[in-house]
């Protein structure tokens, strides 16, 4: 079958015909050397699976187009299909093929250092073994060998760093699936799993033992991204023995054939190792070549975009797993608001019975007005303090969300200074034996760095100069004011604070701005403030879980806050959303009320609201909000031009 012809309608769409799309992109995928063909048949597969919508067609297709992906370390768009995949097979109940998703989404997850999500996974994966989500076959073997080699990874990654752990279970892989009717694979994976533990623990003859029967079996049965990856760990072993010669050999020959097979982690793991023993025998041409491939493939695998790009597909994994345990703590904490609400209206109406009392056995009136100024002058104190605290809150999440801008431009400064001192060690050590060529291009390169630096540090110094300025103390002065710039400001600010105070947290921001707005007269920073109380409240309930409990945690939904601006009239309008809970309506009425707060104990004063409503009033202006429980709220500020 000829996948052209389809095109032409010679060929009818059908279950037949994708299951010889998959398998003849399997076979290329296997070869290695036909990565373009493999994705054509993959994609091929998956998009006649959707025509004809077939389910189990479009599953194995997704599983098979994200494992390829994930092998050539294209990781942002493998995870994406895994996850749709994860959710195909919850929504089929198939609990099989979500089992085997979650071992590539696992993967990817320890393959980027992903501790919690990758930890998360294993958990599920367990689950459905340990509530017999395996049903209908006589032999679970696979399924179990599965677990013991996903711990086993889990426990070796650099991350987690617990060798004997991953020991163990790579010795129950290898013990238990050479028992197996297909011993072969746990063979290989038990071996290379043992080459590495025994390499670990500086136990070198075994480590090479093992690893030897890995690359027999991997070699054999054609799997050459397990077989350059298996010589990769030869490499490392003969290195740490001094057997530089069989190091320079595997490492070559790893290099060589990730290469021609597009593997892209393994081209830069093995572009380190040979970079390694180059530098070992102070062969630095060929040691800095290949550390310039190292950096271009770990780029491309790990760049910026890409770690983004799995941020923002994990944030909703990250949230269904902890909805349950959320519902769980949220039980807990409404408790304990209840009672903390009926001792402070207890102690309330205590205070009021003293007072009462004192009033009205007082004999000289005098002395009954000093008391009740005194509790007043109190009472003033008090307020002050909130306020000043919410203020200081304020400010701390605003220097929460600066640090977290500036990360980024001091990471690069630190490492182009570290580069720079290796550069500075090897240019004096040319100018000690007179190679003033090489010494000259180091010094060329030693500038270069040297300029990054500079730059990096300019923005920098031009993120903090143009952040901080709404740190500033209020003048009390109106200005003309971008508003839509000034949202989008806030917007980042609040979500960088939360995300510096608790790296669980994540959310989706959705902005829609007016362009044709012109400039307004506000105070910015009393705006902001108003901002960053709305802004942050939204994150607060976009997180909380809807009414009632679901039934389990892939129920959960996705945080999401929208920012809005536009022009009605002679009004500005701004609107901050969340797809949180809602607010009852018996509390609707109290909460622009100084110190109601519907937050745990420790989490908020009840004061911004109060304050924000103060503010928008002394600009003229108006704080409205909709709600509607189960939903989410809306709160909108008009302003008068």
């Amino acid at each position: 079958m000829d996948p052209q012809k389809m095109e032409a309608g010679k060929i009818k769409p059908d279950t037949n015909f994708i299951n010889y799309l998959l398998t003849t992109g399997m076979a290329y995928s296997k070869s290695g050397t036909k990565n373009d063909s493999a994705e054509m048949f993959f994609l091929k597969a998956m998009a006649v699976a959707e025509q004809i919508k077939w389910p189990r067609g479009l599953l194995e297709s997704n599983e098979n187009l994200g494992e390829f992906y994930g092998r050539k370390g294209k990781l942002s768009q493998s995870l994406n299909i895994l996850l749709k995949n994860e959710n195909l097979a919850i929504e089929m109940g198939d609990s099989i093929a979500l089992f085997n998703t979650l071992r590539n989404v696992l993967s990817i997850y320890t393959r980027i250092g992903d501790v919690n999500m990758a930890r998360t996974t294993l958990k599920r994966r367990q689950n459905i073994l340990d509530n017999n989500g395996i049903k209908g076959l006589k032999d679970t073997s696979y399924f179990v060998l599965s677990q013991y080699n996903s711990l086993a990874v889990f426990y070796n990654s650099k991350e987690v760093n617990q060798p004997d752990s991953a020991g163990y279970y790579f010795r129950k892989l290898y013990q238990v699936g050479r028992l197996t009717s297909n011993p072969r694979l746990y063979i290989l994976l038990g071996s290379a799993g043992l080459g590495q533990y025994f390499y670990t623990k500086g136990i070198y003859d075994s480590a090479i033992n093992y690893l030897s029967i890995a690359k027999a079996v991997a070699f054999q049965d054609k799997g050459f991204f397990t077989y350059f990856k298996v010589l990769l760990k030869l490499s490392k072993v003969y290195q740490q023995a001094g057997q530089l010669d069989s190091a320079f050999f595997y490492a070559y020959i790893a290099y060589n054939g990730a290469t021609t097979s597009s593997y892209l982690e393994t081209i830069a793991e093995s572009s380190t190792m040979l970079a390694g023993l180059y530098k070992q025998q102070h062969t630095y041409d060929s040691a800095i070549k290949y550390m310039e491939f190292e950096m271009l493939y770990k780029d491309s695998i790990s760049g910026k975009e890409t770690l983004r790009g799995i941020q923002v597909l994990t944030s909703e994994q990250q949230v269904k797993e902890q909805e349950k345990q959320r519902q769980k703590e949220e039980i807990v904490k409404e408790y304990k608001a209840s009672i903390r609400t009926w001792f402070l209206t207890g102690v309330f109406l205590l205070l009021v019975i003293i007072i009462a009392f004192m009033y009205r056995v007082s004999k000289q009136r005098s002395q009954s007005k000093k008391q009740i100024e005194k509790a007043y002058n109190e009472l003033k104190a008090t307020q002050s303090q909130l306020i000043q605290s919410e203020k200081m809150a304020s400010l701390g999440e605003l220097t929460a969300g600066i640090a977290h801008e500036i990360q980024n431009p001091l990471n690069f400064v630190n490492n182009f200074s570290e580069v720079n001192k290796e550069l500075l060690d090897e240019l004096k050590a040319e100018l000690a034996i007179g190679n003033m060529q090489f010494a000259s291009e180091l010094a060329d390169d030693i500038k270069a760095n040297e300029e990054k630096i500079n730059h990096h540090g300019k923005r920098a110094d031009a993120i903090v100069k143009g952040m901080l300025q709404h740190s500033r103390s209020s003048s009390g002065v109106k200005e003309p004011t971008d508003i839509n710039a000034l949202c989008d400001e806030y917007l980042r600010l609040s979500y960088h604070g939360l995300r510096a105070k608790d790296k669980s947290f994540n959310a989706t921001m959705k902005t829609d701005f007016d362009t044709s707005l012109e400039k307004i007269n506000i105070i910015p920073q009393d705006i902001g403030r108003v901002l960053l109380n709305l802004i942050n409240n939204a994150f607060y309930a976009a997180s909380l879980p809807s009414e009632g409990e679901f039934s389990d945690s892939d129920n959960a939904k996705t945080p999401t806050v929208w920012v809005s601006s536009k022009k009605n009239g002679n009004k500005v309008l701004i609107s901050v959303k969340d797809n949180g809970p809602g607010i009852p309506p018996k509390i609707l009425d109290k909460i622009f009320q100084p110190f109601f707060t519907t937050k745990p104990t420790g989490q908020g004063t009840g004061l911004g609201l109060s304050l924000s409503y103060d503010i928008i009033k002394a600009h003229g202006g108006e704080i409205k909000v909709e709600t509607k429980e189960g939903e989410g709220t809306t709160f909108t500020i008009e302003i008068t031009t």
